[in-house]
């Protein structure tokens, strides 16, 4: 019995032995299958010969044009921009210097040396990084430049976002009075529909107006000083509509003028943004009123809201009613004495303000602006930088793999390195010449925005001074 069991432990032991061979065997084939595959770029069938490398172009376009070196080629930008470079050559060591013994033994010539080593470790991310570089654009705001020509506005629903502009139309009794031959609500009408056209390019519309109802007689005081209406609610500019709202009223009684602006704020209380009155009279206050707090109260705490009046035909105590209701809003005065300028007045009410000329430069592009655009195309470029170097790395630790090896004279090392080193720095030339044409490019597109702000502004400038703005 003894003898088979020693026989048994015998067998048991050799199976181990072999065993173990047998698995020693497997790792060294697997160690090895990585530069078996390298070395078939230079043996066997299908294989790369010297001859049949792409020469190294360090322009711009040559590398756009790089392909990935074998054991590049699955790199994406971010997992190379990440790779350590130490533990890359650690891990690929063996099979980096199979390729590099083989290419030597074909070549000596630091030139060829070099394709070689690009065919093996150069980065195949150039051309994506550097078309996003050169794809780069500012993303500038587009200047708000309002124009006295609007193109008509596509009647819709109501737009977010928009502004409001609520018309104050004066209808009492004073506007039956007659400018130029021509009765004064008919003259108002007809400008205040063009400029409800203009100003609702932008801005939801509504029409209130006051004064239209009763008479002026005593007896009638109360119905017209309350007779403020709506007639055409807040929306989107429609002209045939807001045109049939102007013709269902007709001047008659008293001037509600606080009252009106009241209205517009009750109107107005839940809304948001931009709302401004644009208020249309012939005279003062006669429903015992204070239209200067209804101004001041429709502001308050409110720094969107504004009150402009376009005084119409009207005598010294009222226009300095009217100015001092405009001042009290926020906003402006324009006065007109017949019917020309009545019209061109509220045609062109809408203009910028000279303090809004004054800052019209702020519309363009400023120093900080632009600087921020530099260091965002900056993110793109030393992207492609950190290629070059991370680049370079690996062609450094080549270098150092055939010092090490002995693989090449000394002098072939010197010369190999000096192509390397000159490669490098061309590409970094082409990064300093990519950015001074990006730069140019930046500045003249925030060059060319700003002079649309200055031709705006002069042009806006002219018309207000045609109109005879003084503020």
């Amino acid at each position: 019995m003894k003898k088979y069991v020693a026989v048994l432990i015998f067998l048991l032991f050799s199976l181990y032995a072999c065993s173990g061979e047998d698995a020693q065997k497997e790792k060294d084939k697997e160690a090895s299958a990585a530069g078996e595959e390298v070395a078939q770029e230079q043996e066997g069938e299908g294989s790369l010969t010297l001859s049949e490398l792409s020469e190294v172009d360090p322009s711009r376009s040559g590398m756009k044009k790089q392909a990935g070196g074998i054991l590049m080629e699955k790199f994406s930008t971010e997992q190379e921009l990440e790779m350590d470079v130490e533990e890359f050559i650690s891990q690929n060591e063996q099979e980096i210097t199979d390729y590099l013994q083989k290419t030597t033994e074909q070549t000596q010539n630091p030139k060829e040396l070099v394709q070689a080593i690009t065919h093996l470790l150069g980065t195949p991310n150039y051309a994506e990084t550097i078309e996003t570089a050169e794809d780069f654009q500012p993303d500038f705001a587009d200047p708000d430049l309002p124009s006295a020509e609007k193109s008509k506005n596509t009647e819709g629903k109501h737009a977010e976002g928009r502004g409001k502009a609520i018309l104050l139309l004066d209808a009492s009794s004073s506007m039956l009075l007659s400018v130029d031959g021509k009765v004064k609500m008919d003259i108002a009408k007809e400008a205040v529909q063009q400029f409800a056209e203009v100003i609702g390019q932008e801005n939801d519309v509504s029409l209130v107006v006051y004064g239209h109802k009763g008479s002026e007689s005593q007896s009638d005081k109360t119905l017209s000083c309350e007779g403020i209406e709506e007639v055409y609610p807040l929306d989107t500019y429609n002209a045939k509509e807001f045109g049939a709202a102007l013709n269902e009223f007709q001047s008659k009684g008293w001037t509600p003028l606080a009252g009106a602006i009241d209205k517009a704020a009750e109107m107005s209380k839940d809304l948001e943004g931009e709302i401004t009155l644009y208020i249309v009279s012939d005279g003062v206050e006669t429903c015992d009123g204070d239209p200067v707090e209804s101004a001041d109260s429709f502001v308050t705490k409110n720094e969107f809201r504004q009150v402009n009046i376009i005084g119409f035909n009207v005598d010294k105590d009222a226009e300095e009613q009217l100015k001092a209701v405009s001042e009290a809003g926020n906003g402006e005065y324009f006065a007109a004495d017949n019917a020309e300028e009545f019209t061109e007045t509220i045609q062109y009410e809408w203009l910028p303000s000279s303090g809004d000329l004054a800052w019209a430069f702020t519309k363009a592009p400023g120093p900080w602006e632009i600087l921020d655009e530099y260091n965002l195309y900056d993110e793109e470029r030393d992207k492609i930088k950190a290629l070059i170097q991370i680049e370079d790395e690996r062609y450094g630790e080549a270098i150092s793999i055939l010092r090490e090896n002995e693989m090449i004279s000394s002098e072939a090392i010197n010369e190999l390195n000096g192509i390397i080193s000159g490669n490098y720095t061309a590409r970094m030339d082409e990064l300093s010449e990519m950015r001074a044409e990006k730069i140019d490019e930046i500045d003249s597109i925030a060059d060319e925005i700003k002079q649309q702000v200055d031709e705006w502004k002069e042009d806006m400038e002219k018309k207000k001074e045609e109109r005879g703005d003084v503020w």
